[in-house]
């Protein structure tokens, strides 16, 4: 065949001009039908599935005459090749062997195995010849209906075509296994640079002469320094100076080949110029030639090296434990036809929880088992055990086991039971020691008593001080009567021993204040409400407070510091620290002397409130014990008055608010006590009160002759003969008196008051529950309301506020502070009826 040489010249120059395979071929089918005188045929690639099993590929198909729907199928599959799989033909035949296949008996030939599909064209003779291209087979050429038949001399004739297609069919498998190798490759370099880039180790590749190629992001954070500055220098710069020698001989033996790899510890240098050590893996790159690219080191500083390798080994002996066993036991329980238990697996559990090898005789007989259960509580187990299996319930129980080693423990057995084919019964569950929640439970249970019991006391505290405030009401409210009586003038000695009975209530008041405010605060019920406050508002204030007491010790109060400082406190409870450190440095001070109030912001986050006396000052050992309940450090001893308990209030308070307080003092040169809270920018608007005001006690009352009417409901006959007593001091006052929160209500409607003052506690209802009977009665919508009860909690104040009480006054009463509110609340305001 003289054409075949430029046939064989022209496919593959089409190859190389198109390089798609499909496009060669269909040029080339109708050339290759011709030289073998066939009607139709085929060339195609061979693929291979997972296991092996060769498959072909279609390059190009010749026009067989099938259906419009098969062919448009075919032209749709024409790039990607369509697929033949069934090996059970002419073609599979040639497929399998790897020999060409010569049919010219095609229908009667017994390597076909079945018809062709509808529509396809008759197939007489068939010549199917594999394309090998040295071992490998490649693809696969079929020629169908030459009809004198195939034969030898047509297969020799068109060798040299079958070579030169099996050549480019190679190539296109070649080509194909490089794009994909390149593809790969893309991917993996693309892996390795996120990898590179979000490694948890700093990672540098360092050339020849030292200086970096290449870091990562982690690399700059250990070091300190920024890439571009990095890759404008070397590791010459990084390094210590005492490092430095042996990283320069490291990197020539690396250059060298003489090592490929090693590990060291050595020092970086930040730019701050502190030295971080680092665990350091350098490794040599060479070529493929064996020439020296660069190093690849990376970089762990050494504690969390360390953090690692602690991780690392207690997952590892976390992860060995779980294969070893699972809390507790994880095991199936089997129960024949005949009642005979078995444990055919049981978990390594078995060997803490029942002292029991799990592979041991207990497979074939439970009996070892079942008497590790508590004597008195096997016949329970067990009859438990069978009624879940009978009814084929899950099964759940708590017992106890008696182990030889570790005595009693108690487990919690679960377990879904099973009916075998057999007859018999297994339960699927697990076992576990609960031994520790049972202790728990009866930890939490006493903790829960605890809480009760400390509920009691809070309840006791509460009670006990309504009912010393009750008593105590009538002794202050009736000797400040007295002491303020001006048409009643006392004589020297009366005034003097009345004044001690006032001091001794007020002592006494202070005290369950004191016990109150240290109770709430242990059970963490002291409620707080943090906001911005003024320092030099509050140092007014507390100055106000304190400064009668100290003119009459002959102390001085200085201020000093800047008057816009705010921090975050709760404002009240502020204000009782800094009072109670104040009267402490007038109290243990000396006449003549002085305190010193100073604030100062000592950094941009912390505000410090000094107060400093001139006073005895204290040793270092009663320092120790200053914050102590009820530790007076022997002032109990002394005329200085005290409960022993302002400074360990104090302490807890400053702490609740975030801050710390410490004294500074040495014996015969006074103390100072610094308070240190959170700073606060200053709230907008004018400076807002850090609590009630101090009342003036000598306000003069108003003049008013407009009689007024006080509807007061108490029930405790000594309270209402003080306010009777009280009222006398402002003519023009009526007092009306309920003994019942009822009796109240009536009278409230029946004849509107000018002013109502109720007791929270009366006999029938609450004062919260007169003022709601109230509330909606139009004609008493403008009467104002005013509370007065022994009970002093924060949250009943509150809650009495938000209820619609005008003001809240506790028991015992404070003169002063009732004519004011008195004098506000009837003389300000024009009556209401």
């Amino acid at each position: 065949m003289p054409e075949l040489g430029a046939l064989i010249r022209q496919l593959q120059s089409r190859f190389v001009r198109s390089a798609e395979p499909h496009r060669v071929f269909d040029a080339l089918l109708p050339e290759l039908l011709r030289l073998g005188e066939s009607e139709y045929g085929f060339i195609a690639e061979v693929w291979r599935q997972p296991d092996g099993t060769p498959y072909l590929k279609i390059f190009t198909l010749s026009n067989i005459a099938w259906d419009a729907a098969s062919r448009e199928q075919v032209e749709r599959q024409r790039v990607d090749g369509m697929e033949f799989h069934n090996l059970k033909t002419l073609f599979g035949a040639a497929l399998v062997t790897g020999e060409t296949v010569i049919a010219n008996d095609a229908p009667n030939d017994p390597r076909r195995g079945g018809g062709l599909p509808q529509g396809h064209q008759a197939l007489n003779t068939f010549l199917g010849v594999p394309l090998h291209y040295g071992s490998e087979l490649v693809g696969m050429i079929g020629l169908a209906n030459r009809r004198p038949g195939y034969d030898r001399a047509l297969l020799d004739a068109l060798d040299p075509l079958f070579q030169s297609m099996a050549g480019i069919i190679a190539s296109v498998q070649l080509d194909r296994q490089r794009r994909a190798a390149e593809s790969a490759l893309r991917a993996s370099e693309e892996r390795w640079r996120h990898s590179f880039e979000m490694a948890g180790a700093g990672i540098a590749q360092t050339g020849a002469d030292g200086r970096l190629l290449e870091v990562n992001a982690r690399f700059c954070e250990i070091v300190g320094r920024s890439r571009d500055e990095l890759l404008a220098g070397s590791f010459r710069e990084l390094t210590h100076p005492e490092d430095l020698a042996d990283d320069e001989d490291l990197l020539r033996r690396l250059v060298a080949g003489q090592v490929l790899r090693e590990n060291r510890e050595k020092r970086y240098l930040r730019p701050d110029g502190t030295a971080l050590w680092v665990q350091l893996t350098v490794t040599a790159v060479f070529d493929a030639q064996g020439r020296f690219q660069h190093t690849v080191t990376v970089a762990l500083d050494i504690d969390q090296r360390r953090r690692a390798e602690a991780a690392l080994q207690e997952r590892e002996a976390l992860f060995t434990k779980l294969a070893d066993r699972v809390p507790g036991v994880l095991l199936q329980f089997n129960v024949d036809a005949q009642g005979v238990a078995r444990v055919p697996y049981a978990s390594r559990g078995l060997h803490e929880l029942f002292e029991l090898d799990p592979d041991g005789a207990v497979r074939d007989d439970a009996r070892l088992m079942i008497e590790r259960v508590a004597k008195g509580q096997r016949k329970r187990v067990w009859e438990t055990l069978e009624r879940a299996g009978q009814r084929l319930e899950p099964w759940a129980i708590e017992f106890e086991v008696d182990l030889p080693s570790r005595g009693r423990r108690a487990v919690e057995a679960q377990g879904s039971p099973e009916r075998l084919p057999d007859g018999s019964t297994t339960w699927h569950g697990y076992i576990s020691d609960i031994t520790d929640r049972k202790h728990a439970d009866a930890a939490l249970m006493n903790a829960q008593a605890a809480a009760r019991a400390n509920e009691a006391k809070t309840e006791f505290l509460s009670r006990m001080s309504h009912e010393l405030r009750t008593p105590l009401n009538a002794v202050l409210g009736f000797t400040q009567l007295l002491l303020g009586d001006p048409s009643a003038p006392l004589q020297d000695g009366q005034r003097v021993r009345l004044g001690h009975i006032e001091r001794a209530g007020q002592h006494l008041l202070a005290m369950i204040g004191d016990v109150l405010d240290l109770s709430r605060i242990e059970t963490g019920s002291l409620p707080l409400q943090p906001q911005p406050v003024g320092l030099s508002a509050l140092v007014t204030e507390s100055f106000a407070l304190v400064l009668p007491t100290a003119h009459a010790s002959g102390v001085t109060l200085i201020r000093r510091g800047p008057g816009d400082l705010h921090v975050t406190a709760d404002p009240m409870r502020l204000r009782q620290v800094l009072v109670n450190l104040l009267s402490n440095a007038v109290k243990y001070n000396r006449s003549g002397g002085q305190v010193v109030v100073e604030t100062e912001s000592i950094d941009e986050h912390t505000v410090r409130i000094a107060v400093t006396d001139t006073g005895m000052g204290m040793t270092p050992a009663q320092q120790l014990h200053l914050f102590e309940p009820f530790n007076r450090l022997g002032a109990e001893r002394s005329s200085i008055e005290g409960t022993g308990l302002g400074l360990a209030i104090t302490l807890r308070l400053v702490e609740l608010m975030d801050g710390r307080i410490s004294v500074h003092s040495q014996p015969g040169s006074g103390s100072t006590f610094h308070v240190e809270l959170r700073r606060a920018p200053a709230p907008p608007g004018p400076p807002a009160a850090t609590g009630q005001m101090v009342p003036d006690p000598s306000r003069p009352a108003a003049s008013d002759s407009t009689p007024h009417s006080v509807l007061y409901a108490e029930d405790n006959r000594l309270n209402i003969e003080l306010v009777q007593q009280l009222l006398l001091l402002r003519s023009g006052c009526e007092l009306r008196v309920a003994y019942t929160g009822r009796e109240a209500i009536e009278s409230a409607r029946r004849e509107p008051p000018d002013l109502l003052l109720i007791d929270m506690h009366l006999g029938d209802m609450s004062g919260l529950e007169v003022l709601d009977a109230l509330r909606d009665d139009a004609a008493l919508a403008q009467v104002p309301r005013i509370a007065l009860s022994a009970d002093a909690q924060p949250q009943v104040v509150r809650a009495a506020r938000e209820r619609g009480f005008d003001e809240y006054l506790t028991k015992p009463v404070d003169v002063a502070e009732l004519l004011r509110c008195l004098d506000h609340h009837l003389v300000t305001r024009r009556p209401a009826r």
